[in-house]
């Protein structure tokens, strides 16, 4: 049977420590069993290449040394192994929290691990006072993020096409990263620009067709802090625009303007009650293209102007308007095509654990045969509870490292034996050594610390402490914590601390809070229970006193928060119906909108193609059905059309009349819009 990939890079990982001396690569491929097995030259060749690299991905370097023309190979022993650092039980407990703020599972998953590397264990969370009531997520920021990340470990540069705040066209820029942020909900990145010659920041949903190569250009100087950049870039200033809509519309704009993407609000709407009155109101507009994504929820229904002195091209935001809602017409019609087709197939997805990627399953047999080198006679279930795993795969991973050490030759010796529930080995001092994070684990869990910090500011010593041991035992990661910062919005910082310290107290607090489809807010009595984020968008999930039943509320349409005194009275049973059930239905979104299917949540039915558009020839489109919940019909048709041709209904007949039908029950007319 072939060696798999994590195998192979133990056997090298294993080989390369056994020997302290430099090794010509020919004794590398005659001693490790999976390149005997090689046939070519060129073939082993691409295949140490690769192996070599993943290594370095993960903090290892395997260094070339030229000696009387031939190639010689030694790892860097350098930051290889954790460092002396130790993490005090507080900072492991906080490590422990900070590694579940990723929303992106894989993300999360990796970062536990790392803290598992560096003390945490389950018994850790005990204690967890002050910090059990909140569960806020990083987003993962799709592929962009990690390929920034990347870069920033390891002083690369990335080309990308950008497209600036204020227009739709994109052009070609080419920086080297010295910092990563989050603001505002989304991602920044800041860097030395080639083209510009100076520092500029780019915002990373605005990128697209990213690469990344090595860089000659200036890194980041001794000064630079990611803090003062995210603190700056709300200073620039925005267009205005005077918007015009029915009164049916202005609570669609409310909630446009709390988001804060595609527009804010100068002034609030006059309150009003007649749904045939027109309204007005003065608008910035913080990016173009969200601004048109925004406008699409209700194409026609929202007119806009713009006063003089204004830089904004009205007919060009027009059109591209009418063109956003076609795509999302145009992709429906191909999604119904897809649901009459009976050829199509959707794919199950696999109901198993997802496949590991094979860098981390090796770094997982590194990490086992360090603990078990440490703890001789150890148990397969405790080796299962360090390494949060199931004792199969414990088993399998001590017959992979028994594999591989009849590959380890030159001086190393590695045994393992397992005799019922103990586990016992003979292996080289090194292995028994625990590695280090790799520089990605590292940045994560700065970024999340980050986070950390900023909705418990109780924590915020604790946070520093833990960046610098970070930072002081960096494997390669080449970056300090100023060139990472998650700034939350003081006052929803403020906010949020606010409900987290009252669900930690069971204590009640009152809120002004606007419900969506209303314009104004009303005063809300709630004791809350957890906070939380989806996506882009902050959660409370509290419990309404006046019907005695757990309620989520969106925290940036919380307009003010008090402390109350809780009495008995509080509680008045739920008068009425019960709020109905929300009703489920299918939908497919793109395989290029991660984000998206990931806020929406619901269940993955399967994978399916649907016929491609024409700008693409027609070549199929891969995407998900989802089974979601819907609270609101014509929220979900708004959503489809800001993510116009990345999500649309997994049915046949299109939603075209049900969104008018929706709109004009709202004293809103988008007949015009197709």
């Amino acid at each position: 049977m072939p060696v798999k990939v994590p195998e192979r890079l133990f056997a090298l990982y294993g080989f390369m420590l056994s020997h302290e001396r430099p090794v010509p690569r020919q004794r590398i491929r005659e001693s490790i069993d999976a390149y005997r097995s090689i046939g070519s030259d060129s073939a082993f060749e691409r295949t140490f290449e690769r192996d070599k690299a993943a290594l370095r991905n993960l903090g290892m370097k395997i260094a070339a040394i030229q000696d009387y023309g031939e190639t010689l190979y030694r790892i860097d022993r350098e930051n290889l192994w954790l460092g002396r650092e130790e993490f005090t039980p507080a900072e492991r407990l906080t490590l422990g929290i900070a590694a579940r703020l990723w929303s992106d599972p894989n993300y999360a998953h990796d970062a536990e691990r790392a803290v598992r590397r560096l003390g945490y264990g389950e018994h850790d969370t005990d204690g967890a006072v002050g910090l059990k009531h909140v569960t806020p997520r990083l987003s993962g920021g799709g592929g962009h993020l990690e390929t920034i990340l990347g870069a920033l470990a390891y002083g690369s540069e990335v080309s990308f096409s950008y497209r600036s705040a204020n227009s739709l066209d994109t052009s070609r820029r080419r920086i080297r990263p010295w910092g990563v942020g989050q603001r505002f909900d989304h991602w920044y990145v800041s860097g030395w620009d080639a083209e510009r010659q100076a520092p500029r920041n780019f915002r990373l949903s605005r990128m697209t067709s990213i690469s990344v190569r090595e860089s000659s250009l200036p890194g980041a100087p001794e000064d630079f802090s990611m803090k003062s950049v995210l603190e700056g870039i709300s200073e620039s200033p925005a267009p205005v625009v005077v918007l015009r809509c029915p009164a049916g519309a202005a609570p669609v704009v409310l909630d446009w303007s709390e988001s804060g993407t595609g527009m804010r609000l100068q002034d609030q709407f006059p309150e009003f009650h007649s749904v045939t009155r027109v309204v007005e109101a003065v608008a910035e507009v913080p990016d173009v293209l969200e601004f048109v994504r925004c406008l699409a929820e209700l194409g026609s229904g929202v007119e806009f102007r713009v006063p003089e002195g204004q830089e904004f091209d009205e007919d060009s935001v027009r059109r591209e308007v009418d063109r956003t809602i076609q795509r999302a017409i145009d992709l429906q019609d191909r999604v119904s095509v897809a649901v009459t087709d009976r050829d199509t197939e959707i794919i199950e997805p696999k109901r198993g654990r997802q496949r590991e990627a094979n860098d981390r399953r090796f770094v997982r047999l590194v990490d086992l045969a360090s603990y078990v080198g440490s703890n001789p006679g150890c148990g397969i279930r405790e080796i299962a509870r360090h390494l949060h795993v199931t004792t199969a795969q414990v088993r399998q991973d001590l017959d992979a490292i028994a594999n591989a050490s009849d590959e380890i030759l030159g001086g190393a010796y590695l045994r393992v034996s397992a005799y019922d529930d103990e586990v016992f080995v003979e292996l080289p001092e090194e292995l028994g050594r625990a590695l280090n994070l790799a520089p990605d684990q590292t940045i994560r869990l700065l970024l999340a610390i980050q986070l950390l910090g900023q909705v418990s500011p109780d924590h915020a010593r604790t946070v520093e402490e833990i960046s610098r041991k970070l930072v002081s035992g960096a494997n390669g990661a080449g970056v300090s914590s100023d060139q990472l910062s998650v700034r939350l919005e003081p006052q929803m910082a403020k906010t949020v601390d606010a409900l987290r310290a009252a669900a930690d107290g069971g204590r009640t607090v009152e809120i002004d809070y606007r419900s969506r489809g209303q314009t104004s807010a009303s005063e809300r009595r709630v004791r809350p229970h957890d906070v939380y984020s989806r996506g882009n968008t902050w959660y409370l999930e509290a419990e309404s006193t006046a019907h005695a039943e757990v309620r989520t509320y969106r925290i940036e349409a919380i307009h003010g928060l008090r402390e109350v005194e809780t009495t008995e009275g509080d509680v008045i049973p739920a008068l009425g119906e019960s709020p109905s059930e929300p009703a489920r239905t299918l939908v497919w979104v793109s395989a290029d909108a991660e984000p998206l299917a990931d806020a929406l949540g619901g269940e993955i039915i399967g994978h399916v193609a649907v016929p491609g558009s024409a700008d693409d020839d027609g070549t199929p489109e891969s995407g998900l059905v989802i089974e979601i919940d819907v609270i609101d019909w014509f929220s979900l048709y708004r959503l489809m059309l800001h993510h116009a041709g990345s999500m649309a209904l997994w049915r046949a007949r299109p939603w075209t009349t049900e969104w008018y039908e929706s709109a004009k029950a709202r004293g809103i007319d988008v007949a015009g819009s197709w």
